[in-house]
């Protein structure tokens, strides 16, 4: 049976948010600090979500206007009162779909702009977090987890049985990396 994975009930639609409030972006990690510091935690900031049929062109300006990196993929479920959760899509994987312009290039056809569910990684793909996990592990553990793989976030699950989880959180490289004070080394 496959996990159903849902947005807490709190979800905001990227569209939807003039402005968002990160209160810890900027407070620095020791590297034993918990994990816990480095989680960007759903029950107390929204998580920001994009319908998988719009454009790219406009999950990246939501990105842009929103100072995020990523975006939570979600559909619509006749069965469920919160959407889906179907897949996570970066600022990164939309600018390596977008075409790369060459003053060389003749072709005038006009393109469609692709969309989000075209090119996000699916649930079934993502690395995903178990969020009693985060209790074992520090920043440090973390950044090494990122380091040596191309990943730019890991999504943190809380189970509720076995066939649904609740996205619970997103882990990110660059705000971690950002964030984390490691030691100098000196001689």
């Amino acid at each position: 049976m496959e996990t159903a994975l849902v947005v807490p009930s709190r979800v905001r639609w990227a569209a939807s948010l003039v402005e968002r409030s990160v209160a810890n972006d900027d407070a620095y990690l020791k590297a034993d600090d918990s994990a816990f510091c480095a989680l960007t935690d759903f029950r107390s900031e929204y998580p920001i979500t994009v319908d998988t049929r719009t454009s790219i062109d406009d999950a990246l300006a939501d990105m842009n206007r929103l100072c995020v990196h990523a975006l939570l993929a979600t559909q619509d479920s006749t069965e469920e009162a919160d959407p889906q959760v179907v897949g996570l899509i970066t600022a990164y994987d939309i600018e390596r779909e977008r075409p790369h312009s060459s003053s060389r290039e003749i072709s005038f056809k006009p393109r469609k702009p692709a969309t989000v569910g075209e090119i996000m990684t699916p649930t079934n793909e993502l690395s995903l977090v178990n969020y009693e996990s985060l209790e074992t592990l520090t920043a440090l553990d973390l950044y090494e987890m990122f380091q040596g793989t191309g990943l730019t976030h890991l999504l943190v699950v809380e189970m509720h049985g076995d066939d649904s989880a609740i996205a619970r959180g997103l882990l990110s490289r660059a705000a971690l990396t950002k964030r984390l004070r490691r030691p100098h080394r000196t001689g």
